[in-house]
């Protein structure tokens, strides 16, 4: 059986620029990038939607890759992200996405990406 997960996107963001964090924990970012993933699907694929992403399960249930695939949906009633696994059960709801460089939903989309002094250098 898999794990439920409650995740508020804004926790992965600093506060001040709207930029990742610096993530210290490999973990903590893996994290991000796969909540991320997930948001970025949803709201690429608004308003018709397609349930089945791109994302497979991160979970290794007794240290084996699952196999599944992530299906998500935008809950309209909440604006909350749903998700779950084919295969291994996990599964979650995602909200704080909203003003986030993961969402695809027009509006702020990649606003806050980068700040000014953290992009990378362009080399010619």
């Amino acid at each position: 059986m898999g794990n439920t997960w409650i995740v508020d996107m804004r926790h992965y963001l600093d506060k001040e620029t709207g930029a990742s964090q610096s993530l210290c924990q490999l973990r903590s970012l893996n994290l991000a990038l796969f909540f991320g993933s997930i948001v970025a699907w949803v709201t690429d694929h608004l308003p018709e939607g397609d349930w089945h992403t791109n994302v497979s399960c991160r979970r290794s249930p007794g240290r084996k890759r699952c196999l599944g695939e992530i299906f998500a949906e935008l809950d309209r009633g909440s604006g909350h992200i749903v998700w779950h696994c084919s295969v291994c059960g996990d599964n979650g709801l995602i909200h704080g996405w909203e003003d986030t460089f993961w969402s695809r939903r027009g509006g702020a989309r990649g606003a806050h990406a980068c700040s000014s002094d953290t992009r990378p250098a362009m080399s010619h």
